[in-house]
């Protein structure tokens, strides 16, 4: 219930913004060419695509920097936390707009848009504040409001009543509880009898929702409480007690007509995913030119020095087990694979991983590749193909794989990256493999779009300094 209420408030917002953002248009193009005595120079093909541009790249910015939800938990849009949230992602917005339009050569000015920016930040805060005033409209009265009765006590349902306090926007009132066996301890909810005094309390009180707070060992009264709220046509929701288990990621899902209980692992919702893959096809895109000049420029120096393929290519493990081909720029012999095995003796890392500083099928050119990472260029097309992101876990070989414990399997349960907290915390000097774990899994439970960006600065001051892989 709240999930589908919180979905609603966020597509408010959203289609807010989209109004918003064409009303800023419209102002921005008529005070733009009087003001500032300038004409835009755009067909109406090219307005059109600037237009849809616009949206896709505010939007999904909109999303990955979780910018609703931030609204939709503080009690004012004024509040220095939205407000902050506001200016980093509208201004996020701009500067990757500016970057499209420079790579395009799209010829529009920077006041332009620092114009568009300004109008577009002062009408859509105060709309914005206009939804919120709405969507918390008479939420103290009894009118608009759904009231909620609860029934038992458990600590999920202490959890509930907070996060109904917490999401005041949602009208949802609780207008006291019921005891199964004893009274409980609920602060500030009125008690208003036992379960065998039910009937009375549902025509006595206006009640929307019923909520049962009871651990999962539950008597044969559960199905006897339902069925009479059924009966009544009262709407009821089960409070689950999840016990030991690690519900914050929890989601409840229909399967046909039979409702399950998912317990997720990847701290990413559906539309942080999206924004993720999005923001990994921009990124993507930008690669590959680097790729193909790159691929111009080493190429025939691997070509000359060893005979074989300029891409390397091997299968590694990606997302829950899939197995995909990674491309690299060839930075070894051909047979450096069946090598591999004469070697075994040398290798430097603890665990699954192999790792040599010294190892003698690498090529003069495949050292150099290595030092400034240019052998990564070509992991762009593993991304644009989506097997890959730009941030992520490292993707093992299918050998590291087949040795792996119950918890190294975590690390291929999201989609592997180019990049990732491995790479920038040292590589070269990490010899465990579990801190490799260690740091994968961080990434995985704490992932957040600021992560991937950070992790992506951090990456280039990395390939700079001369850091790569030995």
């Amino acid at each position: 219930m709240i999930r589908w209420r919180k979905r609603i408030r966020r597509m408010s917002y959203l289609i807010t913004d989209l109004i918003c953002l064409l009303l800023s248009l419209i102002v921005t193009t008529h005070i733009y060419s009087p003001v500032f005595n300038r004409r835009i120079f755009l067909s109406s093909l090219e307005q059109t695509g600037l237009i849809l541009l616009l949206i896709l790249v505010f939007f999904t910015v909109f999303i990955i920097t979780s910018l609703y939800d931030v609204i939709m938990e503080e009690s004012s849009i004024f509040s220095v936390r939205v407000l902050t949230r506001m200016v980093i992602a509208y201004g996020l917005s701009i500067l990757l707009m500016s970057a499209i339009m420079f790579l395009l050569k799209i010829s529009l000015s920077r006041l332009f848009f620092g114009l568009l920016a300004i109008i577009y930040f002062i009408i859509a805060i105060f709309a914005k504040h206009i939804i919120k005033e709405i969507q918390c409209g008479d939420l103290n009265g009894t009118s608009h409001s759904k009231n909620i009765l609860v029934i038992g006590q458990s600590p999920k349902g202490n959890e509930y009543i907070e996060q109904i306090r917490k999401y005041g926007y949602l009208n949802l009132n609780i207008i006291g509880y019921v005891h199964i066996k004893e009274p409980s301890n609920y602060i500030e909810i009125e008690h208003l009898g036992g379960i065998e005094d039910l009937d009375e309390i549902i025509k006595l009180y206006v009640i929307d929702e019923i909520a049962v707070a009871k651990p999962l060992s539950y008597d044969e009264r559960l199905t006897d409480i339902i069925n009479r709220c059924q009966a009544m046509g009262i709407t009821i929701t089960m409070i689950l007690e999840t016990n030991n288990y690690d519900a914050t990621k929890a989601q409840v899902a229909m399967v046909g007509n039979i409702p399950v209980l998912k317990f997720h692992t990847v701290s990413l919702n559906e539309n942080q995913i999206l924004g993720k893959r999005i923001i990994d096809i921009y990124g993507a895109m930008l690669g590959m030119v680097f790729f193909v000049i790159a691929f111009i420029l080493i190429g025939p120096f691997i070509k000359l020095e060893t005979p074989g393929p300029v891409i390397f290519k091997q299968k590694r493990v990606g997302k829950n087990g899939r197995v995909f081909e990674i491309w690299k720029f060839r930075s070894m012999g051909v047979n450096a694979e069946a090598q591999k095995e004469a070697l075994l003796a040398s290798n430097e890392m603890s665990g699954y991983m192999f790792k040599m500083t010294n190892d003698p099928r690498i090529t003069n050119t495949g050292k150099f590749i290595r030092k400034t990472s240019i052998d990564e260029l070509p992991q762009f097309w593993n991304v644009l193909r989506g097997d890959m992101s730009l941030v992520g876990t490292r993707p093992p070989t299918v050998d590291e794989v087949k040795q792996y414990e119950a918890h190294h399997h975590r690390r291929i349960s999201i989609t592997p990256g180019i990049t990732g907290n491995w790479q920038i915390s040292g590589r070269s000097d990490i010899e465990d493999f579990e801190e490799v774990v260690r740091l994968d899994t961080d990434y995985i439970s704490n992932w957040t779009v600021w992560t991937d960006i950070k992790i992506l600065i951090k990456t280039v001051l990395v390939v700079f300094a001369g850091k790569g892989s030995k």
